[in-house]
């Protein structure tokens, strides 16, 4: 291991500690099927060593085990683990995939790789729940579903992931997860995107699709047509081995001799095959899948970007609510007072219809009665009665109802800046630890790339050497026929 150095504090266990040591390395030194009941389903389990400390774990293990580094660290770039077969490999397979020595083969190598990244990694080498995976005797299950893996947060969102906001990270979030936080979608578009990321994702983008469809493609097309020639030589070479029975002398001995050049390069087709697969085509395959863990990550810093426009989104339409209601609890405080000084000015006014009404019944008293009409005193009775009329129908008590929604107002507001401070410094401290991580990776993508290329050339060096001594051998011997 290469790389200690962390901010995060260490643990302490056994696994921690031997992890420290400056030769420690991961090795799985096996794979055997196992079952957990005599009559259950059987399954591979692999071996894994680190120093005098074994334990065995199967493959869906680790599947789970990256998914809770993962949901852990959202802002780390997590390595990643071999595909699982699609349904066509299934289709395609001869044998259960359990009995696939090959594939087999290939998953020990790259969990392996994936284990020592992992441990080699600042902060996800101090993880303790890593530790416990290595750990002996130590059941996956009850790992999984204990903190801090069971205090997580459906949604990432509902957690702080920084290290810069004063609460408690990678925990739910009592006002992260309040209904009143807004839950952005993938597709949403950033009003003030940082320029830096938004480059990266370009360029992280841009960097899957070509690893994805043209080089790690192209490089499985190149081993495979190579183990067919491979076949072709072994085929080939028995064909001249039985030909040069036919002849005698010399010609016999040049005619077996190429045979034998050509089993050379069967055999030497058969090691490349081999070397290219373990050294390069899954290097190759590995980063692309990082390409794609990248991917994820800047979309959980995009998300979280827009979580936090659209908590000011919602606290400024707050704002605008309160605002409007504190507007009309002034009218109708206004609109009181005059409706009571209107009551207070007809109390003690005399009432010019009643004294009317009197003489007219004076005069008329011949006439017969007419049926009586309801009349207001004043406008702002009749305003009144209607008043009190639609409130019966709308509400009951429309003042408390506006009072109760202002104060509901004031304490979502209350809510939204809250989370409004925690997810701008969980945005500033995630942004900051992110550019670090990329700085990281982009370091150690360029290592892997040079040595990958180092191990292609070295493999293509050797094959050719191999396969130039064989046919010189054999042109000496065809150099023998006289003619």
């Amino acid at each position: 291991m290469n790389n200690r150095s962390s901010t995060r504090a260490s643990c302490g266990c056994t696994i921690d500690r031997l992890l420290r040591q400056e030769e420690a390395y991961i090795f799985i030194t096996g794979a055997q099927k196992q079952s957990d009941t005599p009559a259950g389903k059987t399954y591979i389990a692999y071996n894994i060593r680190i120093c005098d400390t074994e334990t065995k774990r199967r493959y869906s293990e680790f599947e789970s085990l990256r998914r809770a580094l993962s949901r852990l660290h959202p802002t780390l770039i997590v390595p990643p683990i071999p595909e699982k077969h699609s349904i066509v490999d299934y289709a395609a397979l001869q044998t259960r995939v359990k009995d696939d020595l090959p594939m087999i083969e290939k998953r020990k190598r790259m969990l392996q790789t994936f284990l020592n990244r992992v441990a080699n990694h600042p902060e996800l080498g101090r993880d303790h729940v890593f530790h416990r995976f290595l750990e002996s005797g130590v059941a996956w299950s009850d790992v999984l579903h204990s903190p801090p893996l069971s205090q997580l947060p459906k949604n990432p969102l509902q957690m702080v992931v920084s290290k810069e906001v004063n609460a408690q990270a990678h925990k739910y979030n009592m006002i992260l997860s309040s209904n009143l936080i807004p839950i952005p979608s993938a597709t949403y578009v950033l009003k003030s995107p940082d320029p830096r990321f938004e480059e990266s994702e370009k360029f992280t983008f841009r960097i899957a699709n070509y690893m994805s469809n043209n080089l790690d493609k192209s490089q499985r097309k190149v081993i495979r047509r190579l183990g067919e020639l491979a076949n072709d030589y072994a085929e080939l070479g028995a064909v001249y081995n039985g030909f040069s029975l036919n002849e005698s002398g010399p010609v016999a001995n040049a005619i077996e001799k190429i045979g034998q050049a050509v089993d050379a390069s069967y055999t030497e087709s058969a090691q490349m095959v081999t070397s290219l697969e373990g050294e390069f085509a899954e290097p190759i395959q590995e980063h692309s899948q990082f390409a794609h863990i990248v991917k994820q990550v800047l979309r959980f810093r995009h998300l979280k970007h827009a979580q936090m426009e659209m908590i000011e989104g919602s606290l400024e339409s707050k704002k605008e609510n309160l605002d409007s209601l504190q507007r009309m609890e002034s009218e109708a405080r206004r609109l009181e007072e005059a409706i009571s000084r209107e009551r207070t000015i007809g109390s003690n006014a005399v009432d010019i219809d009643e004294l009317n009404n009197n003489h007219s019944s004076q005069v008329d008293a011949s006439y017969p009665p007419r049926r009586a009409t309801k009349t207001w005193a004043s406008p702002v009775k009749m305003i009144n009665a209607m008043g009190h009329s639609l409130q019966n129908i709308i509400d009951v008590d429309p003042e408390a109802t506006r009072r109760n929604q202002i104060g509901k107002t004031k304490d979502a507001m209350d809510v939204l800046q809250e989370a409004l401070e925690i997810t701008r410094k969980d945005l500033s401290g995630a942004s900051a630890e992110l550019q670090t991580e990329l700085d990281r990776f982009q370091k150690e993508k360029i290592k892997d790339l040079r040595d990958m290329l180092i191990a292609y050339a070295k493999i293509h060096i050797r094959y050719c050497q191999r396969n130039l001594e064989s046919w010189q051998e054999a042109r000496t011997e065809v150099d023998k026929i006289s003619i």
